[in-house]
């Protein structure tokens, strides 16, 4: 982990702060401006074509061997769809005459079995995490180590993946991130603290160990084209996404993500993931901005 740390902290001290802050920053107030409108959050798209060369066969096991289900193969095919829809809503704007906004956000993540006509193309998975934070933005972003702080958020954050029994998986976490900006990178740092479960309701008991405390995500913008590289440090395992988009019609861009590793979903957190996915996705006022 402190090794992750320095290296990034090398790459920002080289890194000059953006001069363009003011004009992302009048975007987004002019957004906030708006009643009745999603604003981005992160990211949404679909990606039709999501291989995995590892799938999670244990967990459905026993629904494949029973005897009128054997025909059918596996429930857990390679190929399938993978879909996010990811939005916040303003809830109240500058509390007590600051810079706090509050917000409830809301991402919605779906793994398709699109192509498995054998068990009628079931959603194996879908992850729901509804959050609660306050938001705040820098009139004068703080420096450091070459970079600026522009926002940052806490607040309360519940995932589940809406099953039963022994599919089931959820979590509550108090958490606070940051968003860091120099030149065309932005930089987002979470921490999270999980709230405590009786052993009996704690379906993931070692969540930390594939999950950690929290995680880095890195969004470069190079020319036209946007890099974003995740990072998920668990106590015991690292995995990470490396994600590219680039732009196709307006609003839209191609997307490709490459995964790694575990916690890449709720069901699969302790279960290793090698996955290549290709698909399109929501422009955001970061990704349509030409770099500078």
């Amino acid at each position: 982990m402190f090794k992750i740390v320095f290296l990034l902290n090398l790459i920002y001290l080289n890194i000059s702060f953006a001069q363009n802050y003011k004009e992302m920053r009048n975007d987004y107030e002019s957004l906030l401006e708006k009643r009745y409108i999603l604003l981005p959050h992160k990211g949404t798209y679909l990606l039709p074509i999501s291989y995995n060369n590892n799938p999670n066969h244990d967990l459905f096991k026993g629904l494949e061997e029973s005897s009128e289900n054997k025909r059918r193969g596996k429930f857990n095919k390679n190929l399938e769809a993978e879909f996010q829809i990811s939005f916040l809503i303003l809830t109240n704007k500058n509390i007590f005459g600051t810079n706090f906004n509050t917000f409830i956000g809301y991402t919605h993540l779906s793994f398709w079995q699109i192509y498995n006509e054998e068990w009628s193309r079931p959603f194996r998975e879908t992850n729901y995490t509804p959050e609660f934070f306050a938001r705040y933005i820098f009139d004068e972003p703080p420096s450091i180590l070459g970079a600026k702080l522009v926002a940052y958020d806490f607040g309360v954050v519940h995932q589940s993946n809406g099953q039963v029994q022994e599919l089931s998986r959820s979590w509550n976490r108090l958490f606070v991130r940051a968003g860091i900006l120099s030149g065309n990178t932005i930089l987002n740092i979470s921490l999270w603290h999980r709230l405590k479960e009786s052993i009996e309701d704690d379906e993931n008991r070692n969540i930390y160990q594939f999950k950690g405390y929290g995680e880095i995500d890195l969004i470069y913008r190079f020319n036209r084209e946007n890099i974003q590289l995740k990072l998920i440090p668990g106590t015991k395992h690292l995995s990470g996404e490396l994600a590219i988009s680039t732009p196709w019609k307006e609003g839209l861009r191609f997307y490709t993500k490459i995964s790694h590793g575990y916690g890449l979903s709720l069901q699969d957190y302790n279960h290793k993931n090698r996955k290549f996915a290709f698909g399109i996705i929501l422009s955001d006022p970061f990704s349509s901005r030409d770099a500078k």
